[in-house]
């Protein structure tokens, strides 16, 4: 449409009935007429110009008379015709319908709430406007349009709406036609500034500016003006809200003219109001807007220093005794009076000219005058200094209860019992009672105590009339058994007598348990939980003197596991330590009461047998080697593990419990020494083998420095070619004072003390250089081969001590092998085949020694990269004896050829050994019946006359 409907001035006055018109064309009209004719409801159609082009028979019975070029505005009521103009109309062109709730006007004036319809016909002819609407009490909603106008217009205040852009008044109610004196077509017309006198417009643009965009607002009192020029005082409130599309507020004005005129009435009333005040028992003021006093009452004269209410006008808080916080109070003023809000209960101090402290509770509100603007503060000041006095010491006490970590009972004592009026929160920690569910119960009966002599104590302490300690124990709400000590102290009355109990109860349960775990932790051992020396030595103590007492033997069982540092460092430290919580929990199964079995340290344990001789020894000492040897699974692997056994007898090995330990530990060593796995007495021969072993460790030790080790060669043989091909070093020790000392003494302690690394590292470096000195001599080069040792291999420096060995010397890296035990590789056959094929790039040749007296599957030996399979001699020795071992012979050079190693027989003394393993294939052989170890010297004759 080129031109909307228009609203009307002032409210549509009532049309005549006229001759009913028509469409705009015949066709058109009976279309019309065929489709709405009939209808009970309105239908009527707008043509862009804002008049009718055509209507029903029911619109023009209740809205008409009607005829063409009749304006649209004139059926609509005077408040929906922002709403169709702003809204309806162009929703409909836009969108092609618009639906909503308004207003119709009739022939009589009255006005038809509808539910209307407004399609924009673009293809018509002309184009315009079908409207169709139908009575709201249809199509009934709750919170429509048309009944908010009907609350909004029946509300007894005067209230609108008006535009945030133009201020113009949207919607106005009757009561504020009534109170204004605008009809509403009028207020229509106008803006909000049209209802301010001029004194209010600067004021008013000052609120516009401030009032948010939305949400509510209460603006405070203003001035507003009649259409008959008079002033009335209202109340101003308001609250966003969008009416046909536009940002609005609605505004509620109530008129306090009435109010006012009382209020100033009262404000008269000075003498009165000043009687009043002086008689609060509080401090009273009040101030002006720039913090000028204007008067008090009599109270706050006195406190400051004035001798009447009078004096205080026109003073300042700088001529005060609070002078130094006269800026903070300054402050704090002008922002309630800036806010308009007081500042009520805040509690302040100030130190007085005594040097007491006096503590204040102040009120201050905004002071307004009869127009309801700030002109200054109002404020009164209590002294609260004995209330807060009381009120910290209660709080204090309070919180000292509240806060305790004992747990704290106070119980009434009436007529011989004990209920209990208080409980803290620790009493709850404490007991898992709640410090309600206890109130007037008896604290005996909540505290659990069992023993009988306990019980007694408690009830004698509760009727004591003197303080009263105990330590009891006592019991959780879940039975859960605690330590507690109980400190009962008596409250007595003003007559003497006692009226209450004061119970602190403190938790010892831990204490208790910690002391209980320092003792345990002192004489047990941490990992097994079995006595440790010291709560042994103790009990051989008394092993003894009971023996004594009674003439009973007393037997000492020291047990060391076989081979456990290998079971150690295969599976680990986590699994070592598993493993002796095993063998503890069987040696704890095989001893009887009054048996102690302890843990010295390490692998060792310890068997205190009191009451021997009247015991079968024999039968236990088999049942703790079974026990012990029983299959064990550890980290997926199951072991068998063997243990070495010193006994030793008390009285005939010693009357001392030192000297008995020490017995059997000699005893245990002499069966790790005669080949481990079972049981040795002590006796006194054993002292000089263990003397001999600790003389050999301690001139060991000085053996490299003093030059009395020295290295012999034992040739190898080939069996086909009779040539030499080698030759083993053979480490030997001359001792000046010892002499000659064999491997087999000195060797093993080597390994155990860790001396055989650089004895080893000193091996290697000599037979490289001999093997060197033999090629310079014109010799022809021969492999020389060097045994390594358990601790040897595991060295992390190994590799780089084998080339620097090579370098330094000069000798060809196919001219050394290493000699390897099998053993020693099938401990942990991962980290072993790393190390050997880390050798092996070097170019060294690698060989297994003592094959066949190990534990080796033979599922890895394909994994080492190895040269050569050594039989043991053991086997060589017994091949021509026993069929069985001959049988292990061939199979070790069947086996070694298949996977093409070299295989060399060691240990060779006869010929007919020799035949033997020469008929069978074995590559190579070394022992006496062709050579022994000889000197360098010797070995290079050897080799010249062959």
């Amino acid at each position: 449409m080129d031109r909307h409907p228009q609203p009307a001035s002032t409210r549509a006055p009532r049309r005549h009935r006229t001759q009913r018109g028509g469409a705009a064309s015949k066709q058109q009209a009976d279309a019309f007429d065929q489709l709405f004719g009939a209808s009970r409801y309105f239908a009527f159609a707008i043509g862009e110009d804002g008049r009718l082009l055509a209507w029903n028979q029911h619109s023009d019975d209740v809205l008409g008379p009607l005829s063409r070029r009749t304006p649209a505005n004139t059926l609509y009521a005077t408040w929906a015709l922002p709403m169709l103009q702003n809204e309806a109309l162009p929703i409909a062109r836009m969108r092609g319908v618009w639906r909503g709730e308004i207003e119709l006007l009739g022939r009589d004036g009255g006005g038809h709430p509808v539910t209307q319809s407004i399609e924009w016909r673009a293809d018509a002819a002309p184009p315009c406007f079908l409207c169709l609407a139908h009575p709201l009490a249809d199509y009934d909603v709750y919170e429509s349009r048309l009944r908010f106008k009907y609350l909004f217009e029946s509300h007894p205040l005067a209230m609108w709406v008006y535009d945030l852009e133009t201020l113009r008044f949207m919607v106005v109610n009757a009561a504020a036609v009534v109170q204004y004196g605008y009809t509403e077509a009028e207020f229509l017309q106008m803006t909000i500034r049209d209802i301010r006198p001029a004194a209010e417009l600067e004021r008013l643009d000052r609120n516009l500016a401030a009032t948010p965009a939305r949400g509510s607002e209460q603006s405070g009192i203003w001035t507003h003006a009649r259409r008959d020029g008079t002033l009335l005082q209202v109340a101003i409130s308001s609250h966003s809200v969008t009416l046909s599309g536009r940002p609005g507020r609605l505004v509620f004005a109530h008129d306090l003219t009435e109010r006012l005129t009382l209020e100033a009435a009262l404000h008269a009333s000075r003498e009165l109001k000043q009687l009043v005040i002086n008689h609060i028992p509080h401090q009273i003021f009040w101030k002006d807007r720039d913090g000028a006093y204007l008067g008090c009452n009599s109270v706050f004269a006195r406190f400051a220093g004035l001798h009447s209410n009078a004096d205080v006008a026109g003073k300042r808080d700088e001529d005060f005794p609070w002078a130094h916080n006269a800026d903070a109070i300054r402050a704090d003023e002008r922002a309630i009076m800036a806010s308009g809000r007081g500042r009520l209960n805040e509690e302040d101090h100030m130190t007085l000219a005594d040097g007491t402290v006096h503590w204040y509770l102040i009120n201050k509100l905004p002071f307004r005058d009869q127009q309801g603007q700030i002109i200054g503060v109002l404020g009164t000041i209590e002294d609260i200094t004995e209330r807060k006095q009381a009120e910290l010491t209660l709080q204090l006490r309070g919180r000292a209860l509240e806060a305790s970590v004992n747990a704290i009972v106070i119980t009434v004592h009436d007529d011989g019992s004990d209920r209990i009026e208080y409980a803290n929160p620790a009493f709850a920690r404490l007991f898992g009672h709640a410090p309600d569910a206890v109130l007037g119960h008896d604290l005996e009966s909540l505290l659990g105590v069992q023993a009988h002599d306990q019980q007694q104590a408690l009830h004698a302490a509760m009727q004591s009339r003197q303080e009263v300690t105990l330590l009891l124990r006592t019991r959780h709400r879940d039975s859960t058994a605690l330590w507690t000590q109980l400190h009962v102290g008596p409250v007595r009355g003003a007559d003497g007598a006692i009226s209450h109990h004061v119970c602190v109860l403190t938790d010892m349960t831990a204490i208790l348990e910690y002391q209980e775990q320092l003792e345990h932790q002192a004489n047990h051992d941490a990992l097994t939980g079995l006595p440790n020396r010291a709560l042994l030595n103790d009990r051989m103590m008394q092993g003894v003197t009971f023996s004594q007492r009674f003439g009973h033997s007393l037997w000492l069982v020291f047990i060391d596991l076989d081979n456990f540092k290998l079971i150690n460092d295969h599976l680990g430290h986590q699994a070592g330590d598993e493993l002796l919580c095993v063998i503890a929990n069987r040696l704890r199964a095989c001893a009887s009461e009054g048996d102690t079995v302890a843990r010295l340290g390490g692998d060792e344990f310890l068997l205190l047998l009191p009451v021997a001789n009247q015991r079968p020894m024999s039968s236990l000492l088999q049942l703790l080697q079974d026990a012990i040897g029983a299959p064990v699974t550890l980290n997926g692997q199951t072991l068998a593990v063997t243990c070495s056994i010193g006994v030793s007898v008390y009285p005939a090995d010693g009357s001392e419990p030192e000297q008995l330990l020490k017995h059997a530990d000699i005893a245990m060593y002499r069966a790790k020494e005669a080949g481990r796995n079972q049981v040795q007495f002590y006796e006194a021969a054993m002292h000089a083998r263990i003397a001999e072993r600790a003389s050999i460790e301690t001139e060991l030790r000085h053996a490299l420095a003093r030059d009395e080790l020295r290295l012999v060669y034992q040739p190898k043989l080939d069996l086909r070619s009779g040539a030499v091909t080698g030759m083993e070093a053979l480490l030997r020790w001359q001792h000046p004072v010892l002499g000659a000392v064999s491997p087999a003494r000195f060797i093993g302690v080597a390994e155990e003390t860790g001396m055989i690394v650089a004895i080893g590292r000193w091996v290697l470096r000599m037979a490289c250089t001999q093997a060197v000195a033999w090629q310079q001599a014109g010799l022809p080069p021969l492999r020389v081969a060097v045994n390594l040792s358990a601790r040897q291999f595991r060295d992390q420096g190994l590799h780089d001590e084998v080339r620097s060995a090579l370098a330094d010397s000069g000798l060809d890296p196919q001219y050394l092998e290493l000699e390897l035990t099998e053993s020693l590789m099938m401990h942990n056959v991962d980290d072993a085949v790393a190390v050997i094929t880390e050798l092996k790039q070097l170019g060294i040749a690698l060989s297994i020694d003592d094959f066949g007296t190990g534990y080796s599957s033979l599922s890895y030996l394909t994994q080492f990269p190895v040269d050569c399979l050594k039989i043991d001699q053991s086997f060589t020795r017994e091949m021509l004896d026993q069929p069985k071992v001959a049988a292990i012979v061939r199979s070790v050079i069947a086996l070694g050829h298949s996977l093409g190693f070299r295989v060399i027989a060691e240990g060779v003394e006869t010929a007919a050994q020799l035949d033997y393993l020469r008929t069978q294939g074995c590559d190579e052989i070394q022992g006496y019946y062709f050579s022994r170890p000889l000197a360098p010297d010797a070995v290079a004759e050897l080799l010249r006359t062959r």
